[in-house]
């Protein structure tokens, strides 16, 4: 046999060999898309809520449905709806849904900015954006805060612009000095400042603020009855609930109050392909588990059904027609309200 004739059976048989074994792959390994890489927006990784963005970007990417998820560390809600419209980020966490209804319709904080192309993935929980307090301060409501110094959270934060327009709303010339969550704690710790602003589970202190307590006394407080009257006459989408007296852990003498309550999320663009966002969901929701063991606050929550559940009407914002398909195919009924222009 020639050189040449043997090279050439050489060949033939690897060719064999590859075509057979791409014959024994399994279906789904040859239909197998390709990997898309995104940014996802996030929040400061100082804050406790950094932990639910990672362990969010770690199931999608671990679920092996052809996505490779970065996170990127964000101002939050206001900073991360920018990005989105900038195209900085293919999706983002910590976005709460009032601020996102306030790009979508161009008013408050998106004045003359109106973006009409973001929506909806899937919904972290609801939460309380927290006012806390060292015990040495004196203060008991959010008017008492006049001509003290107070965090009104991280630049760029929704939470950090509803208690500014809040202030407005109720004249209650508080002395703001937004800054990073460390910053923050620092000056409350040396009294700097007599308190700051932090999201929180709806029953419990912020993880963030636990230690501080053990040498730094604080505690909660929040509006009167009358104070919401007044904010929910200028900003009717702005969702209050009542928080009765012992119902924090950690802070049982806090109450009874009126407090902010958000509900909080993820969003994109509509331009985000519908088969890049459906897989977003699915593995965000098969693998909510494993995100509760490091972010136990959205233990309880359905990411889907709960966002047409708490949402009130008139507050909505577009959903992502890769979210309705997986909620029809799970049996969840979208209401009318949330289907966005390119639903069909």
């Amino acid at each position: 046999m020639g050189f040449l004739t043997f090279r050439f059976s050489r060949i033939a048989v690897f060719t064999f060999a590859l075509i057979l074994l791409a014959g024994l792959l399994p279906a789904d390994a040859q239909t197998k898309p390709p990997v898309t890489n995104l940014n996802m927006g996030s929040t400061s990784s100082t804050s406790a809520v950094y932990a639910w963005c990672v362990a969010t970007a770690n199931v999608i990417n671990k679920a092996n449905l052809g996505l490779n998820v970065t996170v990127v560390e964000s101002g939050a809600a206001l900073d991360n709806l920018r990005k989105l419209k900038e195209g900085v980020f293919d999706f983002a966490l910590s976005i709460d849904i009032p601020s996102a209804m306030q790009m979508v319709q161009g008013i408050d904080s998106f004045k003359g900015q109106q973006w009409k192309d973001v929506r909806v993935l899937f919904i972290r929980n609801v939460t309380i954006d927290r006012l806390y307090v060292r015990k040495d301060a004196g203060v008991k409501t959010f008017m008492d805060l006049g001509g003290k110094k107070f965090s009104p959270g991280i630049p760029g934060a929704s939470s950090t612009a509803y208690m500014m327009k809040f202030n407005e709303v109720l004249k209650a010339n508080i002395n703001f000095t937004p800054g990073t969550l460390s910053d923050s704690i620092g000056s409350l710790q040396t009294n700097r400042i007599v308190g700051l602003q932090k999201t929180s589970p709806v029953n419990a202190m912020d993880a963030s603020l636990i230690e501080v307590n053990l040498t730094t006394p604080i505690t909660a407080l929040g509006f009167t009855k009358e104070d919401v009257v007044k904010i929910t006459k200028a900003y009717p989408y702005i969702p209050f609930i009542e928080t009765a007296k012992g119902s924090i852990a950690q802070i049982p003498d806090a109450g009874p109050m009126y407090e902010l309550a958000p509900i909080v999320g993820a969003m994109a663009s509509k331009d985000l392909p519908e088969s890049v966002a459906y897989r977003i969901v699915k593995s965000y929701v098969e693998g909510l588990p494993e995100v509760a063991a490091s972010y136990p606050a959205v233990k309880g929550w359905d990411p889907v059904a709960d966002l047409f559940k708490y949402v009130p009407e008139g507050a909505e914002v577009p959903v992502h027609m890769g979210l309705v398909k997986f909620a029809r195919e799970k049996g969840i009924d979208v209401p009318k309200r949330f289907l966005p222009p390119e639903a069909k």
